[in-house]
């Protein structure tokens, strides 16, 4: 690979005696091939890296190249070992730590474990973990070597990554380089940042497998990214889109910064989506963000300010840059210019080398000694997706390190070239604001639609049950009136007996807590049976069943909640009254303001029952009662009963429980 050998063999010029050799090479290239030239023209033993999808250097970001960094560190010691990825990562970090020999001592100056490893399951959080409990807590620095991400993450492809384990080439291996700096010669540094902005409010992931989302907020996980990125023909369209829609776990500290995760695979068929960094998602409180190029750039500048802050003001030598491949992807043609956000902060002379990984490695605080403090609660590192991570090295003895130089520039008409800067410079101006238009009306309509599902909430509370699901039917079908239609049934009135008095001896906020103490249990007890309530008149409730024998059952136990009541010494009583028969649901009033409700001769019967019903009892029509299962009511007495309006007497059955 000429490649390869060139980029050796120009760093070699610079520094011919390295200690450490960081290289990276695209995933387009031969691997195999690649990996043997690098250890022909080098110390296999001292060389850690992988595939990438992307490599960084000064010359800014390239893609399909090769990419090494030679370092000597005076004064440091470099150790290095390796394991297998197996199916458990705790047991990978706990191998590589063995491999080591080292544990932290009281005496340890800045050790810092560079870290290059496979993505092997998405749970690599427990071999970071695995790693620093074994020896003794430190900071690692690193990610995932990456594979191609230019496939579909459905493609088996877009998984296979390399890593190179000293003069070993493998697929699902983990390397690491532990860099013992001295404390007096050497300060070490750290950046976190990701720049991506919330479009939507905290929430609970209400069902999850795993990683595997199902749905959020209680909305299957596919409806509720449908309100941001809207309905489309085209899964891969989905697939490709949903990137840029990420979930942050909310974290319990004052940093403001979050933990992303990324969804990586759209599982259309089973109803899931698959997030990443991988872990238990269930019950976690989440909030939806969208990414932007100019909110990623600002993530890379401020993740720059926190690592030069945290030397203390001492002068960088190096920076090692890990970002992630989705970034490289959304930020597009504006690719450079997250190296260039990151140079802003450093200045022009500081090398930058790194590449766009399938994950990055790092901590979330910058201070070292916060990092390895474990009464921080953000102590420590972690994988992370959809990042920029910064890890600075400065030292008195200045290190000599030197990366793959800029290519030469091809020579052109600079008329020309002036004049497509320019066009491309208002293209990309206008791909900025067309992204932020795109943001600020996804977090609009979001915001649009929240609104009319709390107003539908709470016209559904004082909607009846049934006429919300006939609007909800006919809408669906573009119709927008409520035909007029027949309904056979039964009708009760429930009508609290004693209200009128205490209302005039009460305050009006005494009299609404008083009825609602009243009515929300009968309220319930109504629903449990199958019925529905159509309205509340003062104190009385009218409600319809479709069936006999559920109306029988919702007046026994509003009897028996009365009982109960009176035994708490509540002051009311009651009189329920039930009728069966025919009635026309009929919209009554005007375009203005109507009505769906039940007119007719059953109807006014039942109220006319209730009315003529002893207190503390239940009016039955004949044919209802004739349906009574035996033993329902401790008693029953038949009535002639005269109603106003009626030429003849009709029967009734006045019961108690």
């Amino acid at each position: 690979m000429s490649a390869a050998a060139e980029a050796v063999e120009l760093a070699k010029k610079a520094v011919p005696d390295p200690s450490l050799a960081l290289a990276f090479g695209s995933i387009r290239f031969d691997q195999k091939k690649l990996h043997e030239e690098l250890c022909r023209r080098m110390d296999p033993s001292i060389l850690i890296g992988g595939s990438s999808f992307a490599e960084i250097t000064n010359a800014g970001v390239s893609k399909g190249g090769v990419a090494v960094l030679l370092l000597s560190l005076p004064g440091a010691q470099v150790r290095f070992a390796h394991a297998q990825a197996g199916p458990k990562p705790r047991d990978t970090g706990e191998a590589l730590a063995r491999g080591l020999s080292w544990r932290r001592g009281l005496d340890s100056g800045f050790p810092v474990a560079l870290l290059l490893t496979a993505l092997a399951s998405g749970h690599e959080n427990e071999l970071i973990r695995g790693l620093s409990e074994a020896v003794g807590g430190l900071p690692v620095f690193g990610g995932m070597t990456a594979s191609d991400y230019d496939l579909d993450h459905g493609d088996p492809q877009a998984w296979v990554n390399y890593q190179y384990c000293g003069g070993s080439l493998a697929r699902q291996s983990s390397r690491l380089a532990l860099l013992d700096l001295p404390s007096a010669d050497w300060r070490v540094g750290f950046g976190f940042g990701h720049g991506w902005r919330p479009v939507a409010p905290p929430l609970e992931l209400t069902r999850c497998q795993g990683h595997k989302v199902y749905e959020v907020g209680g909305m299957p996980v596919f409806d509720y990214y449908r309100q941001f990125l809207g309905e489309s023909e085209s899964d891969a369209f989905f697939g490709h889109m949903i990137q840029r829609f990420g979930f942050s776990l909310l974290l319990e500290d004052e940093s403001g910064r979050s933990l992303i995760k990324l969804p990586v695979l759209s599982d259309i068929k089973d109803g899931c989506i698959h997030f990443f960094p991988a872990e238990d998602l269930q019950g976690r409180r989440a909030q939806l963000l969208q990414a932007s190029r100019r909110g990623l750039l600002q993530g890379a500048r401020e993740a720059a300010e926190r690592c030069r802050a945290s030397l203390g003001g001492w002068d960088p030598a190096l920076v090692i840059m890990v970002s992630c491949c989705v970034r490289h992807g959304i930020l597009h043609s504006r690719v450079d210019d997250e190296v260039a956000a990151v140079r802003e902060v450093f200045g022009p002379s500081v090398p930058i080398f790194g590449y766009y990984s399938g994950g990055e490695i790092a901590p979330f605080l910058s201070s070292y000694a916060d990092i390895v403090d474990p009464k921080k609660s953000l102590a420590g590192s972690y994988y992370h997706a959809s990042t920029v991570c910064l890890l600075a090295l400065s030292s008195r003895r200045a290190p000599e390190a030197v990366a793959v130089p800029a290519p030469a520039a091809r020579s052109e008409d600079p008329k020309e070239l002036d004049r497509l800067s320019r066009l491309l410079s208002r293209s990309e101006d206008i791909q900025d604001q067309t992204e932020g238009f795109l943001a600020n009306l996804s977090r609009k309509s979001y915001r649009d639609a929240e609104r009319i599902r709390k107003q539908n909430e709470v016209i559904h509370r004082y909607t009846p049950h049934e006429v919300w699901s006939r609007i909800g039917e006919g809408v669906a079908r573009g119709e927008y009136e409520l035909p007029d239609s027949e309904f056979v049934g039964c009708f009760l009135f429930m009508d609290v007996k004693g209200f009128t008095s205490y209302s005039e001896e009460h305050t009006p906020q005494e009299v609404v807590a008083a009825l609602n103490a009243i009515f929300a249990p009968a309220t319930e007890a109504i629903y449990e049976c199958g019925g529905d309530i159509d309205k509340f008149i003062g104190d009385c409730i009218f409600a319809v069943f479709k069936d006999c024998g559920d109306a029988i059952e919702a007046g026994r136990r509003l009897l028996a909640l009365f009982r109960e009541l009176g035994a708490r010494q509540n002051p009311f009583t009651v009189r329920i009254g039930i009728n069966s028969g025919r009635a026309v649901r009929a919209n009554v009033g005007s375009k203005g303001r109507r009505e769906y409700t039940f007119i007719g001769d059953a109807v006014n019967t039942a109220q006319r029952l209730e009315s003529n019903c002893s207190p503390g009892r239940l009016l039955l029509c004949e044919e209802i009662y004739k349906r009574t299962p035996p033993g329902a009511f401790a008693s029953a007495e038949r009535r002639e009963i005269a109603l106003k309006g009626k030429k003849n007497r009709i029967a009734a059955y006045e019961c108690s429980i």
